[in-house]
């Protein structure tokens, strides 16, 4: 699996150049057509839209497989996230860029946990679910994988719930980029990176693999520096991480 090279900030700052692509060992630059049955798979948002990739065309789409009761990862990904969610609004570059987190568990995550999920951390982006079916096309398409496994013991408590976990999903923790024209542009397969000060809320959702992932991150991942390095690329105009 191809992994993200970790950037300094400092390689964000303005220039007058056009920000250069990702490097080789960043992860796959491609430039390849999205087809209707992925690009108009139906999805539905946190807040219960009917929506689908085609829907955000014109914008770039950063596409990030996820689920709400990941432990170990996900609320890693979702720390950095709201970092470049954050940027992102100050910015003013949410009417180009969208973030969209893709549940890779639509049997526990409907909408309104989706909805209850993006209160609880403070998410303002995209979340969406879809069928079994239509999640089995876009994972297969984007290369993000996913395995129901048994939940170990003892198991994790559900943080809506408060009832123990049934079962966890295996996954992988890459993002793909998705050019305006609904070109796929560039993938990576490395996991986050997370530095800086995660979210309470956020620490408190991991179990003991994810605080040792917060602590000894697996290297070289994505950070939050190479993903707005990677989104500057396409924007054709250098992010400012500061």
């Amino acid at each position: 699996m191809t992994m993200v090279t970790i950037l300094s900030a400092a390689t964000l700052v303005s220039c007058s150049s056009s920000p250069p692509p990702p490097s080789a060992n960043a992860g796959l630059v491609e430039n390849v057509s999205l087809p209707t049955s992925i690009a108009d798979a139906t999805l539905i948002d946190q807040n219960g839209k009917v929506l689908s990739l085609s829907s955000f065309s014109g914008k770039i789409v950063m596409l990030v497989p996820f689920l709400t009761l990941c432990q170990e990862v996900c609320p890693l990904t979702a720390g950095i996230l709201l970092q470049i969610q954050s940027i992102l609004e100050k910015d003013s570059l949410t009417s180009k860029v969208e973030i969209v987190e893709l549940s890779l568990d639509p049997g526990r995550d409907v909408p309104s946990r989706l909805k209850a999920y993006s209160k609880l951390v403070g998410a303002n982006w995209e979340l969406v679910t879809e069928s079994k079916s239509n999640l089995a096309l876009i994972a297969k398409y984007f290369g993000f994988y996913y395995k129901i496994v048994p939940e170990p013991s003892p198991p994790g408590i559900d943080w809506l719930t408060g009832k123990p976990l049934t079962y966890d999903v295996e996954h992988s923790d890459a993002y793909v980029l998705i050019d305006g024209k609904q070109n796929m542009r560039f993938v990576t397969g490395a996991s986050p990176d997370f530095t800086g000060t995660i979210n309470p809320t956020l620490k408190k959702m991991l179990d003991k693999q994810g605080l040792n992932n917060l602590s000894h991150p697996q290297a070289p991942g994505w950070t939050l520096s190479s993903a707005l390095s990677s989104i500057s690329w396409l924007l054709g105009q250098s992010i400012n991480a500061n």
